[in-house]
């Protein structure tokens, strides 16, 4: 049991620690330490047609591409070409030692002349042999054999200008020029190298990249979508197919060229349910190279009066797309929302927010609490050059 003095003290104490907390509650309900409202930019949602496109990831290739490899047996003497420059047709790559081969041609020269002066010989002997028998000085069996032995110098000498043919058609080969313009790869042998026999190695590679071409996959569903267009575009000499199609290159930059429809490929690939379809790119400059990787687009269809609001006010949480809304009394409400494309600086939203409703596009919009106090200001939207909008690649009427 208590003493009584201490019983009296401990009953101050509570009193005083209640008159305490009152006084706590009123000075707080007199100064509330609310913070300051925040400031906002804001953009009412509206509605417009915005185009749909689609991006795939295509592979560079030169429009025409070949191994050079040499005809003939010989020792390689020269390389006439700086690896990786650019070469018009007929350009001299390499050059075989052609001595032999000189050596080889005038001995077929020689066996031609022999071969065709026992031609004329034995022409001029049928001629007198054929008055002859006609006049009964020989016989039959002579003029036979004789037009016979004709026939068969005549032959002689028909292969012997064949192998003069061949002898010459194989010096022409100690000389390797380029079949086509294009940029010549890296040399695979050295000078002194016996080249054109074995595995007939390949020497260097060859590639036309003006134009250059830029295959690319797309799911069957999506050709069986495209291919009236595509159809309509293969009808066209290729001069007259428009360029409708844009790169994106791997640094993100828009390549300043429109390219065009070449082909579709003749079957969908099994493995992957995808069909290839190449386009042309002119490359006057030669920056694409085969092998380079490159983003095409393609517009697939048009939405018509879609509900957009910029791409700055939606932010991702826990894999949910939301907004923050301004209400009327300047307050917020965080929603969540259903996105559908993307268009420049949109997005079109296909669920949850309605056509003028009022959304905030400020940075930290994310970290915005529902019925927090903001000072709203006009959003404005950044404009797109026309650089940076997808060119079409399927137009809604080929022309």
């Amino acid at each position: 049991m208590l003493p009584p003095m201490r019983v009296a003290a401990t009953c101050v104490m509570t009193a005083y620690l209640f008159t305490a907390c009152d006084r706590l509650k009123l000075f707080f309900a007199h100064n509330p330490s609310s913070p300051p409202p925040v400031n906002v930019q804001v953009f009412q949602a509206k509605t417009m047609d915005v185009p749909v496109y689609k991006e795939w990831v295509g592979t560079m290739n030169g429009y025409q591409n070949a191994d050079i490899r040499a005809r003939v047996s010989g020792y390689l003497i020269q390389q006439n070409y700086i690896e990786g420059s650019f070469v018009k047709a007929g350009t001299v790559l390499f050059q075989i030692d052609p001595r032999p081969f000189e050596a080889a041609l005038m001995q077929a020269k020689a066996q031609y002349d022999q071969a065709y002066a026992q031609a004329q010989l034995a022409q001029v002997t049928l001629t007198r042999h054929t008055q002859l028998v006609k006049n009964n000085v020989i016989s039959q069996q002579q003029y036979d054999i004789s037009y016979q032995s004709t026939q068969s110098a005549i032959a002689t000498a028909s292969a012997a200008k064949a192998n003069v043919d061949t002898a010459q058609l194989n010096l022409q080969f100690c000389t390797i020029v380029a079949p086509f313009d294009g940029i010549v790869g890296i040399v695979q042998v050295q000078i002194g190298n016996l080249v054109g026999s074995g595995s007939n190695a390949v020497l260097t590679q060859i590639s036309q990249v003006d134009p250059i071409k830029v295959v690319f996959p797309i799911s069957e569903q999506e050709y069986l979508q495209a291919s009236t267009h595509l159809n309509a575009f293969a009808a066209l000499p290729i001069e007259k197919r428009p360029h409708l199609l844009q790169l994106t290159l791997s640094n993100k930059e828009i390549y300043p060229y429109k390219g065009r429809f070449d082909f579709a490929n003749r079957q969908v690939e099994l493995n992957t349910g995808t069909i290839q379809i190449t386009a042309l790119f002119p490359n006057p400059h030669h920056l694409l190279r085969p092998g380079q990787y490159a983003m095409i687009g393609a517009r697939v269809e048009d939405l018509k009066s879609a509900l957009v609001v910029p791409q700055a006010a939606i932010f991702q949480v826990q894999g949910t797309y939301q907004l923050a809304l301004l209400n009327p009394d300047h307050t917020t409400t965080i929603r969540a929302v259903t996105v559908g494309p993307t268009c420049g600086p949109w997005w079109v939203i296909t669920k949850g927010l309605r056509d003028g409703e009022t959304v905030i596009v400020s940075k930290g919009a994310q970290q915005l609490q529902p019925n927090v106090k903001v000072v709203p200001s006009p959003y404005a939207v950044p404009s797109v050059s026309p650089a940076e909008t997808p060119h079409i690649i399927f137009s809604p009427s080929p022309s």
